[in-house]
């Protein structure tokens, strides 16, 4: 039930301390292991035992409070994460509203993963880029210094796809605007960074100030677009940061629209098509307000009080503003937006991170069941700042959540405006080191990324997932939060402490699993000791899948498109191995219309397959995309001979067998991507 910075597996609340509760607000400075009302909510909770799995949904945007009680074991008991057997019992509470619930009844947790997004719908496939690197901070000081980091990254020989700005950019916080003196000319900006194949995201807040002149305010208090005060007869007035500010009611679909039409290339002067958007303070963030948001009385649009509709206001702010994105280009181009506020439903309007973090290890430590929570309530593209938003971190704090960071769905850096700057060459060389390869292994990363993603556009799969979503009757894993999924076929065992050379790792399920650095093999269902320098990073690729990678190094991801793919093919205990492979245009929405190819991969018999899949034979996407490797992990014996079979022709190839960690690489296939053939091993 997120948003917590909690353990994953809930804890009973009946007689310790308060119930968990769902509020959204702008908290500073987040607590950890507290059941406080944080940026998000999301009424979904999901039970799950060695036989079966159950999800919940109370459907209720009001203030939500949720008491969780393992009792003594019952009639109905089953094991739970803790491997007791207990029986658990919660009980829903909201202030207003009606009982509106949905239970789903699995059986299995990817089921019920199915039917609830089935019905609050699933994430769109998102732009390539914004699963890239992104380098933020409050704030970039001008047009200059964006210019350096952009420099940064290209002497450093690192990747990056984004370059963010917050408040500061923009006129006395008058948002869809620029500050003349510091980025008198934004359009040369973003046509600068976009050369580079990069793009902006910048700040766009749902407060409005309240200032004659400034035609955003004007327009929405001559409409009346504000949401109004109790008495329903004046413009609700709050404080935020340009000052005395009001807020659209984004419950009325007439505002939404309008408010969409704000990020018209001829609206929003000095965007291009390479400007993307940052929803930030949509709880709503109201400083003068209780708890630092909006009164609960009120008025909406309909005649709702917010007390009834608080938690989906910011959910329907990155709805507009996304919506608004895709008609600056007549909906050709996919938007990209990050909100902090989210809800049921929110997964359908872009990603959202977990807010102002600290630069503590404990709370690098958190970031994973709090990403597990809210991508197992069917919101899939999230991530935490990298770094930590507050305070400064330690080289070692800093290279760590890097290396983690790189494995979650949404990879930023983020810091606020009191720390010292961050960009990795500002550090010790071994740093930079440590950096770069984390980011570069993310971009490597990327094609196995967006096949997660356009798996969850189509069944609600979180791309980060918990153990037990794949070994769902492996007890051990129920409540493990301190390592985690890619998908099926990789899990990642973060470094969450200073000082640590060994870390323990459950390896779930019955089969095999491979270090993904040395290929060493160990088996299932045991917990292993492995060492970690700091330039190590536990990652294990599972035995039975066929992980893609691209590993030409890139500036960015849309200097990536058409290059060649290396094929990871780990095989399981009796020589199989199977996989898929998604690829697309990248950016446009032309995929819906058939313009996709969705690869499948099977290895069996020491005879490697790839095939259009089922049900998507009528699919085409041109690229000049080849493989250019293919590496088979765990094969026994080195054969005699490798042969290509691809119409019209076939070839022997080079290949090199290395049995100190029994992996073949087969070199140079060169057959394009989107065709069909047949690799045998003689």
């Amino acid at each position: 039930i997120p948003e917590h910075a909690d353990s994953f597996n809930l804890r009973s609340t009946l007689n310790d301390g308060d119930p968990y509760r769902l509020y959204n607000l702008d908290v500073f400075e987040y607590e950890l292991d507290k059941r406080m009302a944080l940026y998000g909510s999301i009424p979904f909770l999901l039970s799950h035992t060695a036989q079966k799995s159950v999800g919940i949904f109370w459907h209720n945007a009001a203030e939500t409070w949720i008491d969780i009680d393992r009792s003594k074991p019952g009639d109905d008991a089953q094991d739970d994460a803790a491997g007791s057997r207990t029986e658990t019992s919660t009980h829903w509470m909201s202030e207003s509203g009606i009982i509106d619930l949905f239970v789903f009844f699995g059986p299995k947790p990817a089921d019920v993963l199915r039917q609830y997004s089935a019905m609050t719908g699933r994430t769109p496939i998102p732009p390539m880029f914004s699963l890239g690197y992104h380098q933020c901070r409050w704030n970039y000081n001008d047009q200059d210094d964006v210019a350096s980091v952009n420099k940064g990254y290209e002497d450093m020989n690192c990747p990056l796809d984004v370059i963010w700005l917050d408040i500061e950019h923009t006129d006395s916080k008058k948002y869809f605007t620029w500050d003349a003196q510091r980025f008198p000319d934004s359009v040369k900006m973003l046509d600068d960074i976009a050369a580079h194949g990069r793009k902006m995201v910048t700040i766009v807040d749902p407060h409005v100030k309240r200032e004659g002149g400034y035609l955003i305010h004007e327009e929405a208090q001559s409409r009346g677009y504000y949401v109004k005060n109790s008495g329903g007869d004046g413009d609700y007035d709050g404080s935020c940061w340009p000052g005395s500010s009001s807020w659209p009611d984004f419950l009325n679909p007439e505002i939404r629209d309008w408010y969409s039409s704000k990020f018209l290339l001829n609206e929003y002067g000095g965007s291009t098509l390479s400007l993307f958007t940052w929803n930030d303070m949509n709880e709503p963030s109201v400083f003068n307000g209780p708890e630092i948001t909006m009164h609960k009385d009120a008025k909406h649009f309909g005649g709702w009080e917010h007390r009834d509709v608080h938690n989906i206001y910011g959910m329907l702010h990155q709805q507009a503003t996304a919506e608004g994105l895709a008609r600056r280009s007549d909906g050709k181009l996919r938007p990209f937006v990050l909100s902090r506020a989210f809800f049921a439903g929110s997964q359908r309007f872009g990603a959202i991170w977990t807010g102002d973090n600290l630069a503590h290890f404990d709370h690098l430590a958190a970031s994973v069941p709090m990403l597990l929570s809210v991508g197992i309530a069917g919101l899939p593209f999230v991530g935490a700042d990298v770094g930590g938003f507050f305070k400064d971190p330690d080289e070692e704090l800093l290279r760590r959540w890097y290396q983690t960071g790189a494995y979650q769905p949404f990879f930023r850096a983020h810091a606020h405006l009191d720390t010292r700057r961050r960009e990795p060459w500002l550090f010790s060389k071994d740093t930079q080191t440590v950096i770069r390869n984390a980011i570069i292994a993310r971009y490597a990363l990327l094609p196995y990324w967006y096949t997660l993603f356009y798996l969850s556009s189509q069944n609600g799969s979180p791309a980060m997932r918990p153990l037990w979503f794949e070994f769902p009757d492996d007890s051990q894993t129920f409540g493990i939060d301190d390592e985690y999924l890619i998908g099926r076929d990789m899990l990642v065992k973060p470094v969450q402490s200073a000082g640590t050379d060994y870390v323990s790792v459950y390896l779930p399920g019955s089969g095999v699993w491979y270090d993904q650095d040395d290929f060493k093999m160990y088996n299932g269902g045991e917990r292993i000791t492995l060492s970690v320098s700091m330039h190590k990073f536990p990652v294990f690729l599972r035995g039975g899948g066929i992980v893609p990678k691209k590993r030409r190094l890139r500036r960015s991801t849309s200097q990536m498109l058409h290059d060649p793919y290396t094929l990871y093919v780990s095989l399981d205990e009796q020589g199989k191995a199977s996989g898929l492979l998604y690829a697309d245009d990248g950016q446009s929405f032309d995929y819906r219309h058939g313009k996709y190819l969705l690869r499948s991969f099977q290895f069996s018999e020491k005879i490697l397959t790839s095939t259009c899949a089922v049900g998507h034979q009528s699919s085409s996407f041109e690229t000049s995309s080849f493989i250019e490797r293919i590496v088979l992990i765990g094969l026994p014996d080195a054969p005699k001979s490798v042969q290509l079979s691809a119409s019209p022709v076939g070839k022997p190839l080079k290949f090199r067998y290395d049995s100190n960690t029994q992996s073949l690489t087969v070199k140079k296939p060169g057959v394009n991507i989107a065709r069909d053939f047949t690799l045998k091993l003689n």
